[in-house]
C-alpha cells in the first residue's frame, strides 16, 4: 500500500512512501538494522533481544547501537505508529530505569556481534573489557525508532529523557528503495571541550578549552541539551571563555561537569561528563 507522502529524486524517479499499516515490525526492524551503520557510521548495530528489567516489570528491546570509542550506547526499540502510547510508554520506562548488569550485558552483545556478523569469519568488533567498563559507567541512551512521526509521542518520550527518530521507507516502481531519517539522531562531535559552571553562579559556564569556541565575545551561541536549544552568550576575557545563559531558567544541575561536543553539521551539544 502507497503512504501520505513521496520523494523525487535527481533522476527524475519517484518513491512512494510505504504504508506502515502494510509491513510488520520485525521488516522494519531488519530493514532498520541493516541501514544502521550507514545512517550512523560511528556505532555498532547489534540484535538484542536480552530482557531488561526495571522494578517488577520486564521488556526486551530490538537492537544496540555501541559507539566505535567505547563513550555511549543505545538501547534500540522499533515500533510502528499505530501502535498504542501505553505499549510504548511501559518499555521506554522500563528500558531507562532498567538495571543493567555488566557482564551479562557485555558478554551478551559479544556473542550477538560474533553470531550475527555478516564478515567471512567469526570475528568480533569489540573487546570484551571496554564492554564492560562502557555498561559499568555508562547508563544507555534510549532510542525509539518509528516508521513515522507520531508528533503526540515526542513530548511524552522526552519526558524520559529518551529520543525518538523516525525511519520512513519509500519505494520506486524501480523496485529500489530510499529512506528518510527525521528526529533525534547520534551526532558525530568533530570537537570537544570540558566545562563546567563558575562556583557560585548558576548562569555561567567555563570552557576549559579557550580556542573550542569558534564565535567572538559577545556573540550569541545556541547549545543543544537534552534535544532542546538553549541560548548563550560568549564572553572571551584573556583567552578564557565562559558563557552565560541567556534566559531564567535552565534543566542544567550545576554540581556536575558536562562535555560541549561540536558536531560535523556545525552545531554545538552538552552533555554530562
Amino acid at each position: 500500500m502507497i503512504g501520505k507522502s513521496k520523494v523525487l529524486d535527481y533522476e527524475n524517479n519517484w518513491y512512494d512512501e510505504i504504508d506502515g499499516s502494510s509491513f510488520y515490525e520485525k521488516d522494519l526492524e531488519n530493514t532498520i538494522l541493516m541501514k544502521l551503520p550507514t545512517v550512523y557510521p560511528d556505532y555498532y548495530e547489534i540484535p538484542f533481544k536480552l530482557s531488561i528489567t526495571a522494578g517488577e516489570e520486564t521488556c526486551i528491546p530490538d537492537l544496540v547501537m555501541v559507539k566505535n570509542d567505547y563513550s555511549e550506547w543505545y538501547i534500540i526499540e522499533v515500533e510502528l505508529a499505530r501502535h498504542d502510547w501505553n505499549h510504548v510508554e511501559k518499555q521506554v520506562r522500563v528500558f531507562t530505569k532498567g538495571r543493567y548488569e555488566k557482564n551479562r550485558i557485555a558478554k551478551y552483545i559479544l556473542q550477538q556481534d560474533t553470531e550475527h556478523s555478516n564478515r567471512n569469519s567469526k570475528s568480533t568488533r569489540f573487546d570484551l573489557a571496554k564492554l564492560k567498563r562502557m555498561v559499568a559507567d555508562n547508563q544507555p541512551k534510549v532510542m525509539i525508532i518509528v516508521n513515522e512521526s507520531v508528533k503526540e509521542w515526542i513530548p511524552r518520550i522526552k519526558s524520559y529523557n529518551a529520543f525518538l527518530s523516525v525511519f520512513q521507507i519509500y519505494k520506486g516502481l524501480n523496485k529500489h528503495e530510499i529512506y528518510r531519517v527525521e528526529g533525534d539522531v547520534p551526532f558525530v562531535s568533530r570537537d570537544q571541550s570540558h566545562c563546567n559552571f563558575l562556583k557560585g553562579s548558576s548562569n555561567i559556564l567555563i570552557v576549559h578549552d579557550s580556542d573550542f569556541i569558534h564565535k567572538t565575545h559577545e556573540e550569541k551561541l545556541e547549545i543543544i541539551y537534552l534535544s532542546k536549544k538553549t541560548k548563550w552568550t560568549v564572553m572571551k576575557e584573556d583567552r578564557k571563555v565562559k558563557l552565560i545563559f541567556n534566559g531564567s531558567t535552565h534543566s542544567l544541575q550545576l554540581e556536575k561537569k558536562y562535555i560541549l561536543h561540536l558536531s560535523d553539521s556545525g552545531e554545538y551539544y552538552l552533555e554530562i561528563a
